[in-house]
């Protein structure tokens, strides 16, 4: 493999961990705000309508909780796999 494609494959690496990393960072930013919206009261609203909110907003958060690992799982190994592919292409040009 050429120096300009292992180039091209680590910075791909690097934008592909951004990404996702930014993605993360979003639900996480997301998940944050489901509680606020649910202690908000309704006015008006019946007591049998803020329970349904109330599960929905559970659910919501469970479904994205299982995201939410997943992502840092992979963010957490391409992290490792940028940082060993840096460290691997200084020792091989020194």
């Amino acid at each position: 493999m050429g120096t300009s494609q292992s180039d091209a494959v680590f910075t791909m690496l690097f934008i592909l961990w951004g990404a996702i990393t930014v993605v993360l960072v979003v639900l996480l930013g997301y998940l944050a705000t489901l509680p606020s919206q649910g202690d908000q009261n309704k006015v008006g609203a019946t007591q049998q309508d803020q329970i349904r909110q109330e599960k929905a907003l559970i659910a919501r958060g469970s479904f994205l909780t299982g995201e939410i690992i997943v992502l840092s799982v992979l963010s957490g190994v391409l992290l490792l796999i940028c940082a060993g592919s840096s460290i691997y292409q200084g020792f091989t040009s020194f």
